[in-house]
């Protein structure tokens, strides 16, 4: 039996026996086919397709990504493209794990050296007696080696990197020097083995405002022992002049943190020209940003309840004092309906922010309530919150939501992130033990002997989080 032997329903119901006769008539049998396909598909695909994603003329969809310009000299297309599925639920299921695929290539090709390129480069086109002699920089211009390294330089020269082609000429392979372009990337393949977690977009702010600053030369080639106070200063004040001093310490905070990895992993005796900048009035405030009170929520409740996953996400925000990240990346073995239990940990989707990030914790019964609603024909990988599950999607149900709640609070000092101050001032008013309370939160704590054990049992938890239900 072929796909359309059956009776059509919903929309498609309509086209007749006769109908159908007619167009394979008219057009052939495999278009009537693809065109119903089609048809069929948009009744369940979205007006706008998830950023990468895009549906070929035969109704399959692709992974298409743009090649960044910094990496066009060493990956020679403009444009990857990967095979998603042929149906729109096939392509979202895929979507995360092709996304990882392509960061991880462009990645990889950042880390990579004009060193470790020029070496391979010698090694696969003259052989390994030639990658020692370049290794060794033992290379006369006397010798015809030296043309050997010559020529594949000529060859090269428009396909690779400058600095490739320059070691090349030279017949000798000079380190990559240790600057502020390498530590960045070197800290970046330490931190992305733990989760990623949008470190690669802030990584890459980071280098446009340093390059900004100090210049691309200064950024990509010059030693770290020949960084001076002045440049982190003048990087500092770049930042103040746009963005609040607390977000200033947050980005100073990465560069340092960089710049200390790679001291510490290279064995460098240096010091680290970013420590201790000084950053008026910047601080922990508790003015910074407000829990929301218990009359603001009933007020805000209305804008949310037109949309069934607007107001689903402003409950499980409520009862489980997570962050938005941690709920829209959820899958469905995530949620244990019987023992209304909720398991948040890293995926194909999203990381979380910390290792402490990754806990279990109790569910009211209106948000098990909820989540069964959400999680009906589900497979245990699926995602809970399609929509959201994609990359950057986090972003985009922050503004959704942001979106709805200031239309009734212009406090900026109220954001749904105050959902989670909320719980925790919840949590610490009923009693709650500090640790109980950031083990619930996913908090990282500061002791070690915090790290021992498996943590409190899923009851005491409970025990706690009823008292803040039911008030």
């Amino acid at each position: 039996m072929g796909p359309f032997s059956g009776p059509l329903s919903g929309p498609l119901s309509s086209i007749s026996d006769s109908h159908l006769s007619l167009l394979e008539g008219r057009f052939g049998l495999h278009r009537v086919i693809l065109r119903l396909r089609l048809l069929s598909m948009d009744q369940t695909m979205p007006l706008k397709l998830p950023r990468y994603m895009f549906r070929r003329a035969n109704g399959s969809f692709r992974y298409k990504r743009n090649v960044p310009k910094d990496l066009r000299a060493v990956i020679p297309k403009a444009t990857v493209y990967r095979q998603l599925g042929n149906t729109y639920q096939d392509a979202l299921r895929a979507l995360p794990k092709v996304h990882a695929e392509i960061e991880a290539l462009f990645d990889r090709e950042r880390r990579t050296t004009d060193e470790q390129r020029a070496r391979a480069l010698v090694r696969e086109r003259l052989g390994e007696r030639h990658q020692s002699m370049f290794i060794d920089g033992a290379v006369d211009p006397e010798w015809p080696e030296f043309d050997d390294f010559q020529e594949l330089a000529e060859d090269l020269e428009h396909a690779v990197p400058k600095g490739v082609v320059r070691q090349l000429r030279a017949a000798s392979s000079t380190p990559a020097p240790m600057s502020l372009s390498r530590v960045l990337e070197e800290y970046y393949a330490y931190k992305a083995e733990e989760s990623d977690n949008g470190l690669r977009t802030r990584i890459d702010r980071l280098r446009k405002d340093l390059i900004l600053c100090l210049g691309k030369n200064r950024f990509e080639w010059t030693e770290l022992k020949d960084l001076t106070r002045a440049d982190a200063n003048s990087y500092r004040d770049l930042l103040l002049a746009r963005m609040a001093p607390n977000s200033v310490q947050r980005n100073l905070g990465v560069v340092k943190a960089a710049i200390n990895h790679v001291l510490l992993e290279h064995d460098l005796d240096l010091r680290n020209v970013f420590q201790a900048i000084k950053i008026k009035g910047a601080g922990s405030s508790n003015t910074d940003r407000l829990p929301i009170t218990d009359e603001q929520l009933v007020q805000i409740t209305p804008a949310f309840e037109s949309s069934d996953v607007a107001k689903a996400l402003l409950l499980l925000l409520t009862d489980t004092g997570a962050r938005l990240a941690e709920i829209t990346g959820l899958e469905a073995k995530d949620v244990d309906l019987d023992k209304a239990i909720l398991h948040i940990r890293p995926n194909d989707r999203r990381g979380l922010k910390t290792k402490t990030s990754t806990r279990s914790i109790p569910l009211s019964q209106r948000a098990t309530e909820c989540l069964r609603q959400h999680q009906v024909g589900l497979a245990d990988t699926d995602p809970i919150f399609p929509a959201y599950a994609k990359p950057r999607g986090n972003d985009s149900a922050s503004a959704m939501l942001m979106k709805r709640l200031r239309t009734v609070i212009t406090d900026k000092k109220v954001t749904m992130h105050s959902l989670r101050h909320r719980m925790k001032d919840k949590l610490r008013n009923s009693g709650c033990p500090e640790n109980l309370s950031m083990e619930i939160l996913g908090h990282a704590q500061g002791s070690v002997a915090a790290n021992y054990g498996s943590g409190y049992a899923i009851g005491v938890m409970r025990d706690a989080l009823v008292k803040v239900w039911g008030g």
